[in-house]
C-alpha cells in the first residue's frame, strides 16, 4: 500500500495535468489563464530553470558532504536517500515545465483539434509541474538546513545557560573596563 501511494505521489502531476486538460476541454473554467505570448513561457521556462539549476547546486552540497564524519555515519540510513529522492524529482520535474513551455514556444499554433487539445495539456503540464519543482525545492531546502545542521552541531556547544553566563560576564566585564 505504501509503494503504490508513493507511486501516486510521484505521477500526480501528471494526473493533475490530465484533469486539467479534460476538466478545460469538456468546458470547465480555466483556473490559470495562460497567456498564449511566446515571451511568457520563455520567462516560464526561465524560472524552471532557475529551480533545476538551483535543485542541481543542492545535489552537489549533498554529494559534497559525503565526506563528513556525521553523513558517513548516517550512509546507512535512508535519510541521505530521502533528501536525493526530493532533489531528483525536482529537477525531473522542472524539465518536464521546460519541455512543455518549449512546445508552446516551438510548435506554431493551428486551428485543428489536435493542436488545441495538445496545447490545453502542455499549459497543464508547464504549470502543474511548475507548482510541484517550487514544492519540491522547499523540501529539499528545508531537509538540507536539517542535515546541514546536523552536520555542523559541534559536541562542545554550550547549552543556552552557558550561553547567557558567558553573555552576562562579557556585559559585566565590558562595564568593568569603563
Amino acid at each position: 500500500m505504501k509503494k503504490l501511494i508513493k507511486i501516486l505521489i510521484d505521477v500526480l502531476p501528471l494526473l493533475l495535468s490530465v484533469i486539467g486538460c479534460i476538466y478545460v476541454l469538456c468546458g470547465g473554467k480555466q483556473l490559470v489563464k495562460i497567456p498564449s505570448d511566446t515571451n511568457f513561457h520563455f520567462s516560464l521556462i526561465t524560472v524552471n530553470a532557475l529551480f533545476g539549476g538551483f535543485l542541481y547546486t543542492n545535489y552537489s552540497l549533498l554529494i559534497g558532504l559525503l565526506d563528513n564524519d556525521i553523513v558517513e555515519k548516517i550512509k546507512s540510513t535512508n535519510i541521505i536517500h530521502k533528501r536525493n529522492i526530493h532533489i531528483l524529482k525536482g529537477i525531473i520535474y522542472s524539465t518536464f515545465s521546460v519541455v512543455s513551455g518549449l512546445c508552446f514556444v516551438l510548435i506554431p499554433p493551428s486551428d485543428s483539434k489536435i493542436q488545441s487539445i495538445m496545447s490545453c495539456f502542455m499549459g497543464n503540464v508547464e504549470i502543474t509541474f511548475m507548482a510541484f519543482v517550487i514544492l519540491y525545492f522547499t523540501l529539499s531546502l528545508r531537509e538540507m538546513k536539517i542535515l546541514i545542521d546536523s552536520v555542523h552541531y559541534s559536541k562542545n556547544a554550550k547549552s543556552e545557560e552557558e550561553i547567557q553566563s558567558l553573555k552576562a560576564k562579557i556585559k559585566g566585564n565590558h562595564k568593568n573596563a569603563k
